[in-house]
């Protein structure tokens, strides 16, 4: 017969081998600084369709919900921007099946900002042919998925970016990503379920 400090230690044993081998679930707090892409293609206008790239994805992720809750998404990115002209940068979080789907369900706003030309005023002169103006862009988001609502399974959450211009100057050209390297801390993206 077993005395209850004996079954304690089964319950605790059963528990300790069943989270070796669980899925990652929710709740919890996901983080990554791993860039999947270092540049963003450059292309013309609005008209042609740009060439999305996944910057950062956390997952796979089974997100469980007993109850209602919140998923909280958040990145920043750092950019390197060498053409002069002026780039327009899109940019949100999806989650999606794979880690490299730019397309799913939006997790954040679709957002747009306008990167501006290089300086040409003589007080910010000299600028070398190619050195680069740096960027910062960041997002944050949160939405409640509630009890009932389908199960998500396997998901990815990807922050997509793409650049469009009607610059000569920059057609062609890249965005480069800061990061991926030991002293670039620019980049970062952190989802959370609570």
């Amino acid at each position: 017969m077993f005395s209850k400090s004996k079954l304690f230690l089964v319950a605790l044993a059963t528990l300790c081998a069943a989270s070796v081998q669980a899925e990652p679930r929710f709740p919890g707090l996901y983080r990554t600084v791993a860039e999947k892409n270092l540049e963003i293609p450059i292309s013309y206008g609005w008209t042609t369709p740009p060439e999305r790239r996944v910057i950062y994805s956390v997952g796979p992720l089974n997100l469980i919900y007993d109850r209602p809750n919140f998923v909280n998404t958040s990145f920043q990115v750092g950019l390197t921007k060498r053409c002069a002209g002026t780039v327009r940068l899109g940019y949100y979080v999806v989650r999606a099946n794979s880690p490299t789907s730019t397309e799913g369900f939006f997790v954040t706003r679709y957002a747009v900002v306008d990167l501006p030309e290089r300086p040409s005023a003589p007080a910010n002169l000299p600028l070398e042919e190619d050195e680069g103006i740096n960027h910062s862009v960041s997002q944050t988001s949160a939405y409640q998925h509630k009890q009932g609502d389908p199960l998500v399974q396997n998901a990815y959450f990807n922050v997509v970016m793409f650049a469009n211009t009607y610059d000569s100057a920059c057609l062609g050209q890249t965005l480069q990503v800061k990061g991926n390297d030991a002293h670039d801390y620019h980049g970062e993206l952190i989802v959370q379920n609570f």
